[in-house]
């Protein structure tokens, strides 16, 4: 239990900082795929690149999932501060009740980006 408490207290700050790269990030992707929206009907660098709008929903779609998985890992990180604040003999009982359920959810977030993942290569490969 303490090198689970000592880990997460590592890496609670680096969340942080995850947190304000991957906004940058999205910002960034906002502002692309709004440029290319504004595109017209007729542009060459759509002719160009094979352009594939299935490309920019899977990317979406990606980008979504990080930012719920890094809302998950932060409520992890809060849980085990918590968890640090009661006596010994309660911390187990609350780990599994409060932390086991944000790590199955975490999990299963995990599963979603792998696939997501795969069809956004997926889609790049076919340009």
């Amino acid at each position: 239990m303490a090198e689970h408490v000592a880990a997460y207290a590592e890496i609670e700050p680096l969340l942080t900082e995850y947190d304000q790269k991957s906004q940058e990030y999205s910002e960034l992707y906002n502002t692309a795929q709004q440029r290319d929206q504004k595109r017209g009907p007729i542009n060459i660098r759509r002719l160009h690149n094979h352009y594939n709008p299935e490309v920019w929903r899977n990317t979406s779609e990606l980008i979504a999932i990080i930012h719920q998985i890094d809302d998950v890992m932060k409520k992890e990180a809060s849980v085990i501060r918590d968890m640090c604040s009661l006596p010994e003999q309660e911390q187990v009982q609350f780990w599994h009740e409060e932390f086991m359920p944000l790590v199955a959810q975490e999990h299963v977030l995990r599963e979603r980006l792998v696939i997501a993942g795969h069809k956004v290569s997926q889609e790049r490969s076919t340009q």
